[in-house]
């Protein structure tokens, strides 16, 4: 007799019979030979197998693991299936021990999980969401419960150092798992999380999704979706789901299995339950004249062999189909039961209604699943692992006192690629700064003390942002507790915050340094870095609407890193009860180091802190009247004497005639009297007022459609390209590069002009009506001036909004990484060719370098004043476009009343003097002095 030798590893273990020997299928094999806890030496075990074969037959080494699972206590330890709270904490006191924990199904909201936990503090109970099969638990995503347990056991603390130590198990065992049975086959639909399946197929049911869908998991394939509810009934708890695979024989002796396999020959097989270890199973192959055996163990809903883990039992067949089992051998030929299907049968008539009642529900489920849908559309979210920025169909559902915000791969799929709760979240906003990329807001989910999960968000447009900021925070965590008098306030807190010089940094320890800027430990804004010690930074963030419970701000000192390895050095904070509001403060601030070395140096820091409270909006209501005047008298006097604040004034006018659908009204209008007070062509819509500070904002607004069609497949050739557009000889890098890169110059210009040319139907209809109003108005007032109604078209739509886009591409969506310096430098190129034959003229004297441009430009002169001319053939006033037209229950207003209720009694006495003259500035001044009135007395109530 031969060795033989083991190199199964882990829980697996096998046995040989010689089935020559076997006289009868009552031959007494007293102990179960599958139960082996490690491989023996089978000279010394004569009832283990007789080897009658002259070859010896080693079994494959299994040094690796598919699927490495943290461990966790079995789950009849700790799961006692569903449990009211009072009796959840008296189990966990009767345990008596810091660090018991049990999980249960919430009595009160069946289908929801609670993680209840003995801590030093006592009892917590820690909401578990599960969703589709997957369970969440402080912003964290896993794919089980077992899972969730192992995760707080082994990787991270519940609360503050402390983890799950001691399960407590249920008093009896709980099996709670509903399984269910198909009575009919069926097949999906294309692009949809459906499931399809073959009559007597089992199912394990996660959660009822209403209208007759279930989330299941199919235990023939370990695939997880949806199936209709009359397609399947329930199946008893006596039989095993692993009846659905044909080489599963439940009924079949030890005996009655060899004696099947000898039948069969070699490469046979099959697989029956465990005598001596029950809920464990045993796969019986045939090699040459040996039958062996290997025991399969059950962990919990996953299956162990060869130190391996398995979704499902199918899985541990599929592989060992693949790969050799015994060195040499694979699983061949399985022996099939053919045992009838145990189902009922359903007649034909049974079947076609029952379709035809799934078809029925399928078309009322689009209108259906809208119940409890506040707001649904597409975000670009930003991706931990890849660093990318991923376009996911976001839905926010309200149900009952459950909000959540989910994630979804497209509007046609069901289940979430996520899902973040707003109860425990906080919504913070994100400078450009962080990721150079504008419209970005953050959502902290905070449900664990020891841990913050942060998902970054960005928004096409500013105004699709304002939207979900407005409908996502009155549903996050309240991050101010108020009283219902006071209920309808809003505080306005903004920060303004210039980082303008460093004093005596350490450089040898930070070589390279940036500042992050952060509120309650949340990074919102960082600086560049600064290359030498002589650089100044001055940077300037604008940090408006800062959350309630934000009581100081934090700017820390880091190096950055090669790889991205940033390391933080020092930092320094400032409470804001110490800055007077709304003055303007100047001083240097020292740095504490994180290790203490001495002097870290400091930074000079120029302040503004404002803290002012916006009443309900029907306050405002005369202020909003006197604003929407016809006239405009009111907004006109702020734009003469509100310079200085002419941003902030833009952009709540702005929102406050968009919310009247008034927009192109005030343009139109302001634009107008621009008009009428200019004497000089040339100088024309060149000033920074709030004429074109509010055509700037509007056009950025709404037109990014028109500026992907129009840009985007040029700049992402220019980024693509290993062709530099250059021109100045100074900034080549060899003299003989003019010629090629004066070619592809030209070459790009051709192409993003006719590119552009191309796009003005999908320009805005209300901005080509501005324009239209524009050609008329310079006409009627320089009726001579032949070039002026293009110039006046041109220096809005290619001076303000396409040059610009062209030099930075990412602040405008149209890419999202930062493009390389040669790649800059050649949309510094385009933009500069396009600004000049925007003003109809040639290049110059005094840059000979860019004359090769001038065919260029004399060629496309006419065809540019064509195209404005199209551009602007607008005459009628369209009817608000669906993209401007805003839920006006999303379009909070009182800020932006309050704002400029605020920049009205900034400017009070300014006003009093235009009253004089203007009865309508008169009441406005008497309107200020009278909401100001009323805020005091609500500032009271809130005191």
């Amino acid at each position: 007799m031969t060795d033989f030798i083991c190199k199964m590893t882990g829980q697996s273990s096998f046995s040989k019979i010689d089935f020559n020997k076997r006289t009868s299928s009552t031959d007494d094999d007293s102990s179960e030979d599958d139960k082996l806890p490690e491989p023996q030496d089978p000279e010394n075990d004569p009832d283990l197998f007789f080897d009658i074969g002259a070859r010896e037959h080693n079994p494959q080494s299994e040094d690796t693991v598919d699927d490495v699972c943290l461990t966790a206590p079995p789950e009849n330890q700790w799961y006692h299936g569903r449990l009211d709270r009072f009796t959840a904490e008296e189990r966990l006191w009767d345990a008596s021990k810091i660090g018991s924990y049990l999980v249960r199904e919430s009595d009160r909201k069946p289908g929801s999980y609670v993680l209840s936990y003995l801590g030093r503090t006592g009892i917590n109970h820690f909401r578990v969401a599960a969703v589709c099969g997957d369970y969440y638990i402080g912003g964290r995503q896993f794919n089980s419960l077992t899972d969730l347990v192992a995760y707080y056991t082994n990787c991270s603390d519940l609360l503050k150092r402390e983890r799950l130590l001691y399960p407590s198990p249920p008093p009896e065992p709980v099996n709670d798992k509903k399984r269910m049975v198909a009575i009919l086959p069926y097949t999906k639909m294309p692009d949809t999380d459906e499931l399809s399946f073959k009559k007597g197929d089992i199912f394990f049911v996660h959660n009822d999704m209403g209208e007759g869908w279930l989330w299941v998991t199919a235990h023939r394939t370990g695939e997880q979706g949806l199936i209709f509810c009359e397609l399947v009934e329930d199946l008893d708890d006596s039989i095993d789901p692993n009846t659905v695979f044909s080489w599963f024989h439940p009924n079949v002796t030890k005996s009655e299995a060899v004696d099947m396999l000898v039948k069969a020959g070699p490469g046979s097989f099959l697989v029956r339950p465990s005598d001596n270890s029950p809920g464990d199973y045993s796969l019986f192959f045939h090699i040459n004249n040996q039958i062996q055996r290997f025991r399969i163990e059950k962990k919990g809903v996953r299956y162990l062999m060869g130190g391996r883990t398995f979704e499902c039992l199918d899985a541990v067949i599929n592989r060992y189909r693949k790969e050799q089992i015994v060195e040499g051998h694979t699983l061949v030929q399985p022996m099939t039961n053919d045992t009838e299907d145990s189902s009922r049968i359903t007649s034909f008539q049974q079947a076609e209604k029952i379709y035809a009642t799934l078809r029925e529900c399928r078309e009322q489920s689009g209108v259906k699943k809208n119940k409890g849908i506040k707001m649904q559309g597409y975000l670009d979210k930003k991706s931990e692992k890849i660093k990318k920025w991923k376009a996911l169909y976001f839905v926010l559902l309200v149900d009952g006192t459950d909000t959540h915000l989910y994630l979804y791969e497209n509007p046609k799929r069901t289940k979430p690629k996520g899902l973040i709760d707003l109860s425990c979240a906080y919504i913070y906003q994100v400078h450009e700064s962080i990721f150079d990329r504008p419209h970005c807001f953050q959502l902290v989910e905070r449900a664990l003390p020891c841990l913050a999960t942060i998902t970054y968000l960005s928004a096409p447009n500013s105004e699709v942002a304002m939207d979900w900021i407005n409908a996502l925070k009155p549903l996050c965590v309240s991050q101010l507790t108020r009283t219902p008098k006071v209920a309808r306030l809003q505080e306005l807190r903004s920060l303004h915050l210039s980082i303008i010089d460093a004093h005596m940094l350490p450089y040898k320890l930070v070589p390279n340094p940036f500042i992050m800027v952060s509120l309650n430990n949340v990074k919102v804004a960082r600086t560049k870095v600064k290359m030498s010690p002589h650089v100044p930074w001055d940077e300037e963030f604008v940090l408006d609407d800062l959350p309630p419970d934000v009581m100081s701000f934090t700017l820390s000192l880091c190096n950055k890193g090669k790889r991205g390895k940033d390391t933080e050095a020092a930092e320094l904070t400032v409470e804001l009860c110490n800055l007077a509001n709304g003055e303007e403060i100047d001083e240097w601030y020292p740095l504490a180091g994180i290790t203490p070395i001495g002097d870290w140096g400091a930074l000079r820091l120029k302040l503004r802190y404002q803290h002012d409270l916006a009443m309900p909006p029907e306050e405002y209501s005369p202020l909003q009247q006197l604003l929407l005047d016809s006239d405009l008298q009111v907004v006109k006097a702020l734009s003469d004497i509100c310079h200085l604040d002419r941003v902030p004034l833009a952009n709540s006018l702005l929102k406050i005639f968009r919310h009247e659908n008034r927009e192109t009204d005030l343009l139109r209008s302001l634009n107008k009297a621009e008009i009428d007070k200019e004497n000089d062509t040339s100088t024309l819509f060149r000033a920074a007022n709030l004429t074109t500070t509010l055509m700037d904002l509007y056009m950025k607004s709404i037109c990014t459609v028109f500026l992907k069609s129009a840009l985007r497949d040029t700049i992402t050739k220019l980024i693509e390209s290993k062709q530099s557009c250059e021109l100045n000889p100074t900034k080549m890098d060899s003299p003989e590069d003019a010629c090629n890169n004066a070619e592809y110059l030209l070459q790009i210009l051709d192409e993003v002009t006719l590119s552009i040319f191309t796009s003005s139907e999908k320009c805005p209809k209300s901005l080509r009506y501005i324009f239209s109003c524009l050609q008329r108005a310079v006409l009627t007032k320089w009726p001579h001036e032949r070039l002026v109604r293009t110039r006046v078209v041109s220096g809005f739509i290619f001076l303000r909004l396409l040059c610009p886009a062209i030099l930075n591409p990412k602040s405008f969506n149209l890419i999202e990484e930062s493009p390389s310096p040669m790649a800059t430098r050649s949309l510094v190129m385009v933009a500069k060719c396009l600004q000049n034959l925007a003003n109809l003229v040639e290049f110059g004297g005094k840059e000979p370098y860019m004359e090769v441009v001038n065919p260029f430009i004399l060629k496309n002169k006419e065809r540019m004043v064509v195209f404005l001319d199209q551009l602007s053939n607008v005459n009628e006033k369209p009817e608000a476009e669906s993209t401007i037209i805003r839920d006006k229950t999303l379009f909070d207003i009182a800020k932006d009343l309050a704002s400029l209720h605020q920049i009205c009694l900034h400017h009070t006495k300014e006003l009093q003097v235009l009253s004089k003259h203007q009865p309508i500035i008169k009441q406005l001044v008497t309107v200020t002095e009278m909401l100001n009135k009323h805020k005091q007395k609500y500032e009271e109530m809130l005191r």
